[in-house]
C-alpha cells in the first residue's frame, strides 16, 4: 500500500539513483574502462525511471487518494 513515507522514499531513492548515475557516468568517462562503470550508470538512471513510473501508477490505483490526502495536512 503506499502512503505518505513510502511515496517520499521512493522519490528519494529516485533521485538518489539518478544523481549516482549522472557521478558515474562523468566519473567513467575519466576511467580506462569506462564500460562496466557506463553499465552501472545506465542501470542506475533507468532503475530511477522505473521507480518513479512505479510510484505514479500506484498513486492513481483506487483507494490511493484517500491514503494520500492525508500527506498534506
Amino acid at each position: 500500500m503506499l502512503n505518505c513515507q513510502r511515496l517520499r522514499g521512493a522519490v528519494f531513492l529516485s533521485a538518489f539513483l539518478l544523481i549516482a548515475g549522472l557521478v558515474l557516468e562523468s566519473a567513467a568517462r575519466m576511467f580506462a574502462f569506462p564500460a562496466p562503470v557506463m553499465g552501472l550508470a545506465l542501470f542506475a538512471g533507468l532503475a530511477a525511471v522505473a521507480i518513479l513510473v512505479i510510484a505514479f501508477i500506484a498513486a492513481l490505483l483506487p483507494g490511493s487518494a484517500e491514503r494520500l490526502a492525508e500527506c498534506r495536512k
